[in-house]
């Protein structure tokens, strides 16, 4: 078989940098916790966070996970959902965390200050339940079938493991978090709602694009081959999938000149370039095609 660079082929965590380094920074806070005996001392709480002034909490409510068993199927789900740093792009996928965080975080503390629970588990819920309705709505299954007339998919055991996740602590605690992010992942996905629209600083694109090159060398091994990887959803001339690398395309040159057309009309210039790669210069096409992106 080739090497995976001349397939254009990413393996593990290649071309999903903030991905890896999310499961790591989870991994090592759990372990942390667990060795400290003190998970529990890791979740969001208005009075330690606030009045005590423990604004870490704010951080490590996220980070970690209470239990193993949470652990266990909490970090299956981070990884299968790789993917969607891969479709969306690093920089995008990064705003995506940051804005289902915020909501997440802001819905919980709402709940706490008005009395609605005691406490919620701590963990990544908001990012895990966050991507599940993107995950619901445009990964179609790959795979169809059934056992005893229950219909089953290559998805059923992506929601199965979520709902072994929602309830992995004593109820309701660890089901709070997960509705949460359910509607975090709800509220971003919103059309009427201008989370979808929001673009990282030319700073903090710089950045990201510099720990992307530095911790994340399937790029090199992808331009090697001569191809690039493109993100598939909402193209209908591109089949759908959610487990392994995307198809590999062709690399096309954008003509400058349609990507200035595609400028003025207000789109961002690098995904202007790519949509026009991506549709052979054809400047409807490529206009539908950031149209209809996440």
């Amino acid at each position: 078989a080739p090497p995976l660079w001349q397939t254009g082929m990413a393996a593990g965590f290649g071309r999903a940098p903030i991905t890896k380094t999310l499961c790591f920074a989870c991994a090592a806070a759990s372990l942390s916790a667990w060795i400290a005996n003190s998970p529990q001392s890791c979740r969001l709480d208005v009075d330690h966070t606030f009045r005590q002034a423990e604004l870490w909490r704010l951080l490590t409510c996220h980070l970690v996970f209470e239990t193993p068993m949470a652990f266990f199927f909490g970090m299956i789900l981070l990884y299968t959902f790789r993917e969607f740093e891969r479709r969306l792009k690093t920089s995008r996928f990064l705003i995506a965390l940051c804005v289902l965080l915020s909501l997440s975080t802001s819905i919980q503390l709402i709940m706490l200050l008005t009395g609605a629970t005691q406490g919620f588990t701590a963990g990544p819920f908001a990012i895990i339940f966050g991507l599940f309705p993107f995950f619901f709505s445009e990964i179609p299954p790959a795979v169809k079938g059934g056992i005893l007339f229950i219909p089953m998919s290559d998805k059923t055991f992506t929601y199965l493991f979520g709902l072994q996740l929602a309830f992995s602590d004593n109820f309701p605690s660890a089901l709070w978090p997960t509705l949460c992010g359910l509607l975090a992942g709800i509220l971003y996905r919103a059309s009427w709602l201008p989370f979808r629209k929001l673009r990282l600083p030319s700073s903090c694109q710089r950045c990201c694009e510099w720990y992307c090159s530095y911790f994340d060398l399937s790029n090199d091994y992808r331009h090697r081959g001569g191809y690039q990887q493109v993100p598939t959803d909402n193209d209908p001339s591109v089949p759908q999938q959610l487990f392994g690398p995307p198809p590999s395309v062709p690399i096309v040159a954008a003509d400058p000149q349609r990507v200035q057309t595609l400028v003025a009309m207000g789109f961002d210039e690098e995904d202007a370039r790519g949509a026009l790669a991506r549709t052979n210069n054809n400047v409807q096409a490529a206009v539908g095609l950031l149209g209809s992106a996440w």
